[in-house]
């Protein structure tokens, strides 16, 4: 397969000299070259800033094997962020990879769903300290440090993108005379709404293999699924890439004792980090009220970011008479034009990346369920599908042809009964916005 080192070399060994426990970086969904949607096309001097952010995460995962002196490091799958990867994230991964052969780290590769075998790869030559797992079944590697079997890894990357069957079956479980034992895969364990289930397996079903780490991918926020027998992680992506993104980002040093002890710990690798933060009107009066609190929200993000740049998503809610202001036409872009003034000449920047209003027209709710009016009606109907849950479901089968149909699946994701309740509000909100300021025009 063109671009993808030779899958004959079945042992792989550290440099002689090394002592001290087993030591190894469990990194995953790099996603290298992934754009910033909606960034580049608001201003073009970010846009160019932050298609480095990726590329620059990786950097700081080899620096950081590198640095720790590890044994080698896992890739748990997603390298790229499509099949069809860029020929300058490709020279810029084996860029990385040929830095760790200098120091005597072996890199151990699974691809996933969005860098599968089959996608088009660059006729590159790779680093002799690489090993691709291969896609037609689990295969077993072992790695030798000072002459003896330190470690096996047990891997197998994605053949086509869409692998919807249950991957862990295909390997091995764990004989009683193996060292300690790595799994290397790409996967979906138990269920996770926010991401497709590619290779869906159990935490059981890694169980029953015996193995005592599993280094996995495709779930981008870091997360210790099992602690002990076997110790189960998802490290998450090194950058995060959107606002559902928010929160550090990095991957896992993981150290192994001679008695088999496992010790963690997450290494923040992001250099631009996502925030969304609320911010309630109430008790702001005036406009100049409401400008000092979302600079005090910026400033407090930049002096906690760790001297990262940020990007975040300012969402204003809540009750109060700067409502009226806020719906103006122009306003909001003046305010967003006036947050992000400057930001970008700086080395640390935070950029407003969009402001949400979710404020109210300062009414009580609980008055307005006592008017025999349509307003009344109205509030009435919403608090019945809060509190019923016959009057939800069928509010939902009424609402199921549009949303299952040909069109609807195209324009809107799976709505869940959380994501529902939160429309449903929604609605309400902008229906009483609506009747009550036509009725304060009236008076």
């Amino acid at each position: 397969m063109l671009g993808v080192p030779p899958m004959k070399k079945r042992k792989m060994s550290a440099d002689d000299g090394r002592t001290g426990t087993l030591s190894f970086v469990h990194a995953a969904d790099l996603h290298l070259d992934s754009p910033f949607a909606g960034i580049s096309g608001i201003d073009q001097e970010l846009g160019e800033r932050l298609a480095k952010a990726t590329f620059q995460a990786y950097e700081a995962v080899i620096e950081l094997c590198m640095d720790e002196e590890v044994d080698f490091l896992l890739i748990a799958g997603d390298v790229y962020d499509s099949a069809d990867k860029s020929l300058y994230a490709q020279v810029r991964f084996i860029e990385g990879l040929r830095k760790l052969e200098t120091a005597g780290i072996q890199v151990f590769i699974c691809h996933g769903n969005h860098d599968p075998l089959d996608g088009w790869s660059a006729r590159l030559k790779w680093p002799g300290n690489v090993h691709i797992m291969r896609g037609d079944r689990a295969e077993v590697v072992e790695f030798k440090k000072e002459g003896e079997t330190a470690a096996f890894v047990v891997g197998m990357s994605y053949p086509t993108r869409h692998i919807m069957k249950n991957l862990v079956k295909n390997f091995p479980g764990k004989e009683e005379n193996w060292p300690f034992t790595i799994g290397l895969l790409h996967c979906s364990v138990g269920s996770n709404p926010e991401h497709d289930p590619y290779a869906p397996c159990t935490l059981q079903d890694l169980r029953d293999l015996g193995y005592d780490y599993w280094a996995l991918g495709h779930i981008h926020t870091p997360s210790i699924v099992c602690k002990e027998a076997p110790v189960v992680i998802y490290p998450g992506n090194p950058q995060g890439r959107h606002p559902g993104e928010t929160g550090t980002r990095g991957c896992f040093f993981v150290e192994v004792s001679s008695e088999g002890a496992i010790s963690t710990r997450f290494v923040e690798t992001d250099s631009v980090r996502w925030h969304i933060r609320e911010i309630s009107i109430e008790g702001l009066e005036k406009e100049g009220a409401l400008v000092e609190s979302l600079q005090n929200q910026l400033e407090d993000i930049r002096e906690n970011s760790g001297g990262r740049s940020a990007i975040c998503r300012l969402v204003l809610n809540g009750r109060g008479p700067l409502h009226r202001t806020l719906r103006e036409e122009g306003f909001l872009e003046d305010l967003l034009h006036l947050l992000r003034e400057d930001e970008i000449r700086g080395r640390q920047f935070v950029w407003v990346e969009r402001i949400e209003d979710e404020t109210l027209f300062p009414v009580e709710r609980e008055l307005l369920l006592k008017r025999e009016d349509f307003v009344g009606d109205l509030v009435k109907i919403v608090e019945g599908l809060k509190t019923d849950g016959k009057a939800l479901d069928e509010f939902q089968e009424a609402l199921s042809t549009l949303l299952n149909s040909r069109h609807g699946r195209k324009l809107i994701d799976r709505v869940d009964e959380e994501e529902m309740n939160a429309l449903i509000q929604r609605a309400e909100n902008i229906l009483l916005d609506a009747l009550l300021t036509e009725e304060d025009h009236g008076n």
